[in-house]
């Protein structure tokens, strides 16, 4: 009977240090001021629930679950700006069990905690400089959950059930982000060879992946269904696939971000490595399936210098990690007089605490202090709700605001629409043979949709050796059509909003607010 006790009561304590290790690595970094990317999606959720349509009226390179996830953060607490951090909490949360569910199926009793444990810091990189909610931070749920079918559903005879939530999951992790096929085509060909193999029997082949089909064709058919009965579907290709077969040839992605991410991971991370290596000291029966996948997620980042494309990576690496903890542990048991179940369980808590010794620093942090650490010089994410405020002030919700930059997330901070799709200067000035085509869209529809104001911001990308004829367009219907109104202005910790703003002031400024000459007198600008 004790034994019955203990081992639920020794899972119980596991689980509630772990979800204070998940509440201490998140605690001052929830609601830090919205990045870029996360004002990208929350500016497109906020068109969607307006009834516009993201893609038309806002160029979003992503497909489209991201912006549905934010749509539904929106819904359950709509005054809460940073709201989508929450839920990818929640969604993180439901990965992490669904990882603890795998490492159990696959490797057994013993693996589901360590795996766990490892996961949670690792989804945050080193420097937890993936605190906020990007893509990966969504996807890795169905991600996740594909795999997760995939282990139950061999195990069960390869039902035709599993095989249909199967599809449902992979179409959706993919509209999450393409570059997961590589893991998503991985599993798939890896079930179908063992469904084979273990029957034979072309008929229930066939029909498994029928199955298959099916559960994907619903999930497209649920996901994509308003923007193919829109255009076809024509403006979410045009900026998923499109420019982005132009966006990765950029000097965004190449094997020199790579290595550098990797000598990141070695400084802070080296005993991942060495754990890593040690799984295949004695390699488990299933380690060359998850070698694989591990293999497949490096394929999924695509090279990139960006952090958060390697999230997809963690939840291989942790049990990969787990699997060298184990045969350690084997070792350790075998020649000394620690138990098996002693040596597991201190050699993740040491794996665990060196995983995050050089975090340690951050979190000890007040909220305002990370934010100031993590976002100053990094755009002008710290000024965007003190400028959108301001911008709210002067406009109406009828009104189009340009941010002739790139920091959507002022157009969300303010609930105001911009006068073109173009809300992010990339897909103007990167090279492809679309640019000269998109800075002329741009131009003919801020001359249609005069806005009232303009938010420039030091986000612009400034194009050499000339400048482009859409800057032009910009500096002289700066000139002769809109007067200056305020800025925020950088003087270190006194940084603040300037109105009116100065000549002397303006060199200083990372944001100048313009508001249109041609206003109603009811439009004035306010004093302050």
């Amino acid at each position: 009977m004790k034994t019955k006790t203990a081992l639920p009561m020794a899972w119980w304590l596991a689980s509630l240090g772990l979800a204070l290790l998940f509440i201490g690595l998140r605690w001052n970094n929830c609601n830090a001021p919205l990045t870029r990317d996360e004002g990208e999606y929350a500016y497109a959720g906020w068109l969607l629930l307006h009834g516009g349509i993201p893609y038309e009226q806002a160029f979003i390179q992503k497909p489209p679950m991201v912006f549905y996830s934010y749509l539904l953060a929106d819904r359950l607490l709509p005054q809460v700006s940073w709201s989508p951090r929450l839920l990818a909490g929640g969604f993180m949360v439901l990965a992490t069990v669904l990882l603890g569910f795998i490492a159990r199926r696959e490797f057994g009793r013993g693996f589901a905690l360590p795996a766990m444990w490892l996961m949670t810091p690792l989804v945050l990189l080193p420097g937890l400089d993936q605190f906020t909610a990007n893509t990966e931070m969504f996807l890795l749920l169905p991600m996740l959950g594909c795999f997760a079918v995939y282990c139950e559903g061999r195990l069960r005879n390869h039902q035709a059930k599993f095989w249909f939530v199967f599809g449902l999951l992979a179409v959706t992790t993919l509209l999450y982000k393409y570059t997961a096929l590589p893991l998503v085509a991985f599993v798939f060909a890896v079930w179908s060879v063992e469904q084979w193999r273990s029957e034979k029997n072309v008929r229930r082949f066939v029909r498994y992946w029928g199955m298959a089909l099916l559960g994907g064709i619903l999930a497209a058919a649920g996901e994509l269904g308003l923007f193919l009965g829109h255009d076809g579907s024509a403006a979410l290709w045009d900026c998923t696939v499109r420019f982005n077969s132009y966006y990765v040839a950029s000097d965004n992605f190449s094997w020199l971000g790579v290595i550098l991410k990797l000598k990141s991971f070695w400084t802070a991370w080296w005993i991942i490595f060495l754990l890593t290596g040690a799984a295949f000291l004695k390699p488990r029966p299933r380690l060359w399936f998850w070698a694989g996948a591990f293999l497949c997620a490096c394929m999924a980042t695509g090279a990139s210098y960006y952090g958060h494309y390697y999230l997809v990576l963690m939840p291989f690496w942790a049990l990969l990690a787990v699997a060298g903890i184990q045969t350690l542990a084997e070792i350790i048991a075998a020649r000394s007089t620690f138990s098996l179940r002693q040596s597991q369980l201190s050699l993740t808590a040491l794996a665990v605490g060196l995983v995050c010794l050089p975090d340690a620093p951050w979190v000890t942090l007040s909220p305002k202090t990370f934010a100031a650490a993590k976002l100053a010089n990094r755009s002008v994410f710290l000024e965007s709700p003190v400028v959108a405020r301001r911008v709210a002030e002067l406009s109406s919700p009828a009104d189009r605001v340009w941010v002739a930059a790139s920091e959507p997330q002022i157009l969300f901070y303010a609930r105001r629409q911009s006068p073109t799709r173009f809300i992010t200067v990339y897909e103007l000035v990167i090279p492809s043979p679309m640019r000269a085509q998109y800075q002329a869209e741009a131009i003919r529809e801020v001359q249609t949709q005069p806005p009232k104001l303009v938010v420039w911001a030091r986000s612009w990308l400034q194009e050499e050796p000339q400048p482009s004829r859409l800057l032009l367009f910009l500096n002289e219907t700066l000139a002769s059509d809109y007067q200056r109104v305020g800025g925020y202005v950088l003087q270190g910790k006194d940084s603040r909003w300037v109105e009116p703003l100065s000549d002397t002031d303006v060199p200083a400024a990372s944001v100048i607010l313009y508001q249109r000459k041609t206003l109603a007198p009811h439009d004035a600008p306010v004093a302050r």
